[in-house]
């Protein structure tokens, strides 16, 4: 009779399951614990997305939303879908393309965004940037494609040249996405997981993934 084969991240008990992040098999405990704990787990994993879709977002420690002084409506965000839906699709596709890149990174380079452009709106210029590597990572790959982005509405006809205003406005709005939907784990995904429902085609971007870190 064979052996049976443990899993890979306890070597103790009967492996269960097949995990992308370590790429082998585990068993459903360390599944369980060190999912987005100690595993970067890919947004393509059965088991994380069950996950996300029984968790329940922690609320914010003080109550409060990030930049309140700015206001989002709904009509808002209706009339400017077209800049939403390429800054969503953009800042997760960068972030899909950095290694290791959870929420904690991209909400940093949304506050690093933000502070940019509330600058820019005091009629100053100067770029504000993440302090991690990776954020910094993700930061460079998104502003890149912003800039094709707004050089190519500028070529368009009939198109208004995007305000920074408007692309402030888009940016709060997306932080605060970010900071409703967190679950405490030191590696969360669950607001790029977000991102990527909301991304008309999701299959479209491939992902970098990173071995287990324990």
């Amino acid at each position: 009779m064979p052996e049976p084969v443990l899993c890979k991240i306890c070597q103790k008990r009967r492996a269960r399951r097949f995990c992308p992040a370590v790429n082998g098999d585990i068993c459903t405990i360390c599944c369980g614990t060190e999912r987005e704990v100690s595993l970067t787990c890919p947004l393509h994993c059965e088991y994380l997305e069950e996950a996300h879709k029984r968790e329940k977002p922690l609320a914010s420690p003080d109550g409060q939303m990030s930049n309140p002084d700015i206001r989002v409506t709904e009509e808002f965000l209706r009339q400017h879908e077209e800049l939403l839906l390429f800054s969503i699709y953009s800042l997760l596709e960068a972030a899909l393309r950095t290694p290791g890149a959870n929420d904690s990174d991209v909400i940093a380079v949304l506050e690093a965004l933000i502070q940019t452009h509330r600058t820019l709106e005091s009629g100053l210029v100067y770029e504000t940037r993440p302090e991690s590597t990776v954020a910094v990572g993700i930061h460079r790959l998104f502003t890149a494609s912003f800039e094709d982005y707004r050089k190519e509405r500028k070529e368009r006809e009939q198109v208004a040249e995007i305000k920074n205003s408007e692309i402030l406005t888009v940016l709060v709005f997306l932080r605060r996405l970010g900071e409703q939907n967190q679950n405490g784990k030191p590696r969360c995904r669950l607001f790029m997981d977000l991102l990527r429902r909301l991304t008309p085609d999701r299959g479209r971007v491939p992902e970098q993934t990173s071995s287990i870190i324990i």
